[in-house]
């Protein structure tokens, strides 16, 4: 717990000296009233999000502002998410805080809000390189996680060892990203890869591809883009009588109580809630005029059982 602590406060401190509010400020708009910020993530059903809107509604009562949360029911409802954007634009919010499902198909809504005057800022899931009508992203470097926590597999893998390979929906680059930079440690490492499928950031489908790929052939380990789809694989497993080195990313609680119990072998932690709580603060000093730096980047530390205790609330 001291680790997260001492990670917390250096972004924390980070944010002081570009110039932060004091707590309870009662920022507001330019008409007079208080701030309202939308904050429009890729869905509002899974505790990984559900801890990012956390962050961002503990901001908005630092900072008084008021906080109106969106998302459609799964991460690959894209159109649903285009339109809560243009309905924020419509209904005049102060700010934008934004997870893009799909950051290609995001691109025509946010240059509608940078028209509008509306400043957006892109947290967890970055938009193509070459757009730039947002204030700044604030999130990690999704091929490394894969790295990072392919290479803790590793320690405790054979050669050759069978993989099963779960990724997002497709279209989703945090998610494609992640199963990348882990299917190169992997095949860089010779190890099989047998299955590599898209299981949509979702548990029961995660469950259902791990099922299948049972029937089929024996599995050493899974990597599964976010623990959602870790937890499923594993729940496979576990009720085929079988054992198999599961590894998610997130660090959601319920991962770190099953990595601390020995089901999950490690999850890649992010700092969800305060990655809330910045998308929130910035977006608040791009209202105001104040200088943001174009990408702020989120420690992605890897927790295993020998470290667990430190993160676990």
């Amino acid at each position: 717990m001291k680790h997260l602590i001492a990670v917390m406060a250096c972004v924390l401190m980070m944010v002081c000296v570009t110039g932060a509010f004091a707590r309870g400020g009662g920022e507001q708009a330019q008409g007079g009233g208080q701030l309202r910020i939308a904050v429009i993530l890729k869905t509002l059903s899974s505790p990984y999000w559900q801890t990012v809107l956390s962050g961002a509604e503990r901001a908005g009562k630092d900072f008084n502002v008021k906080i109106e949360a969106f998302g459609p029911p799964t991460e690959d409802g894209v159109e649903e998410q285009i339109n809560m954007v243009q309905n924020a634009i419509q209904n005049k919010f102060d700010a934008i805080v934004f997870s893009p499902c799909q950051p290609p198909a995001a691109v025509s809504v946010l240059n509608q809000t940078k028209q509008a005057g509306i400043p957006v800022v892109v947290i967890d899931t970055p938009m193509p390189a070459d757009f730039q009508n947002y204030v700044t992203f604030i999130g990690s470097n999704n091929y490394q996680i894969g790295v990072i926590g392919a290479q803790e597999m590793l320690k405790v893998l054979n050669a050759g060892a069978k993989i099963l390979v779960l990724e997002g929906a497709p279209g989703n680059p945090t998610m494609t990203d992640r199963a990348n930079g882990a299917e190169k440690v992997f095949r860089d490492a010779g190890m099989n890869i047998v299955s590599r499928q898209p299981a949509y950031s979702d548990r029961d489908r995660a469950y259902g591809i791990t099922q299948n790929v049972l029937q089929t052939t024996d599995i050493d380990a899974v990597w599964g883009s976010n623990d959602d789809q870790a937890s499923g694989a594993l729940r496979a497993i576990t009720q085929a009588g079988k054992s198999a080195v599961v590894v998610g990313v997130d660090g959601n609680q319920f991962a770190l109580e099953s990595v601390r119990d020995g089901g999950l072998y490690a999850t890649v932690a992010q700092s969800a809630e305060q990655m809330g709580y910045l998308g929130v603060q910035y977006a608040i000093d791009a209202i105001n005029g104040k200088s943001v730096a174009k990408q702020i980047d989120a420690p992605t530390p890897v927790v295993t059982k020998a470290n667990v205790g430190e993160f676990l609330k």
